[in-house]
């Protein structure tokens, strides 16, 4: 619940803890930034369509933030549609497969 409160008021930050996930906080958080901007030029000079445009953007920043953490719950949990579950682990014994390219250099 935590988690996902901090998604929606602050994406970023909900985000940049979270290892190689968190190269998604930078993208996320330009589309936040860009959001507050909006709804702050909206409010000042009573555009309804900036602060529209804004709530759209705050709105995507949220759904990314929250797609990514569940990416990440995925990942820990080992569900079946984890990509860590798909990845192929080799083994001690097998020969690398860039040891003769490496070797022709």
């Amino acid at each position: 619940m935590k988690r996902t409160l901090l998604s929606v008021i602050m994406p970023p930050a909900a985000v940049v803890r979270h290892g190689c996930a968190s190269y998604t906080a930078a993208p996320i958080s330009v589309f936040w930034l860009s959001s507050l901007a909006s709804i702050t030029y909206g409010l000042v000079n009573g555009i309804g369509g900036a602060v529209a445009m804004g709530a759209l953007l705050w709105l995507i920043a949220a759904a990314w933030a929250r797609l990514v953490l569940r990416g990440v719950e995925s990942d820990h949990l080992r569900h079946e549609d984890s990509t860590q579950v798909k990845l192929v682990i080799p083994q001690v014994d097998e020969a690398d497969p860039f040891a003769q390219l490496r070797a022709s250099l």
